[in-house]
């Protein structure tokens, strides 16, 4: 089913986007599965401003790095209420595939209806250093591993699911889709996966999704 679908929205509603590998792109893609709707994309950290016919990208520009800033929380609470549909990128992860949080993100608005986590299955087997995990001591001491250990399924887990995890601040239904699956074994792993949470952590879902961002398709498990 198409992703806009899996969430079963009611309008309005506002989600915050965070996690790991394909946050911009999915907001992108709701932004442009809703015709007729008010959609507005705003940061609640940093991003680049989205170019989109069926939205409005607002925020704070810093002429230095190019990227839209937060707006002041009071205002953005305020124009959100104007709109059908809000989507936030609440979390950075520098384009890396792991992360570990630091205690005031992700930065999720109280008045958020849905969070929805995002991460991928392409660090797994992969040693756990900086060049794979955002915020690597914080990502260690959530998944208990050692810098150069190899990133498992149970450490991904973890990495989400743990308090001090992906959904720590968590506002609303809480989602969690694994994105990037292109071939059939990426999708036995990620079923392997969401599994593994649905029974490690029972009813901290609302939904537990698999699918691809790009081909705008998604599982539920």
């Amino acid at each position: 089913m198409r992703i806009i679908n899996a969430l079963d929205l009611s309008f309005p509603s506002t989600l915050a986007v965070i996690g790991c590998g394909g946050k911009t792109s999915l907001i992108k893609l709701l932004a442009n599965s809703c015709p007729g709707k008010r959609v507005l994309i705003s940061p609640t950290t940093k991003m680049f401003a989205l170019s989109t016919q069926t939205a409005d990208c607002r925020g704070i520009l810093n002429s230095k790095t190019g990227k839209l800033e937060a707006l002041p929380p009071d205002e953005l609470a305020k124009l959100a209420t104007e709109y059908n549909l809000t989507l936030l990128e609440a979390d950075g992860s520098r384009s890396l595939p792991c992360k570990g949080w630091m205690d005031w993100e992700p930065i999720v608005p109280q008045y958020c209806t849905h969070t929805v986590g995002v991460l991928t299955m392409s660090a797994l087997g992969k040693a756990a250093t900086g060049a794979c995990v955002h915020n690597l001591p914080q990502f260690l001491t959530l998944t208990g591993l050692l810098q150069g250990d190899e990133i498992t399924i149970q450490a991904l887990r973890e990495m989400v699911c743990a308090p001090g995890g992906m959904f720590k601040n968590s506002v609303g239904s809480r989602v969690l889709f694994v994105n990037q699956i292109e071939d059939e074994l990426v999708a036995e792993i990620s079923i392997r996966f969401l599994q593994s949470v649905k029974e490690r952590f029972p009813g901290m879902f609302t939904k537990l999704l698999f699918g691809s961002v790009q081909g705008d398709i998604c599982w539920e498990v």
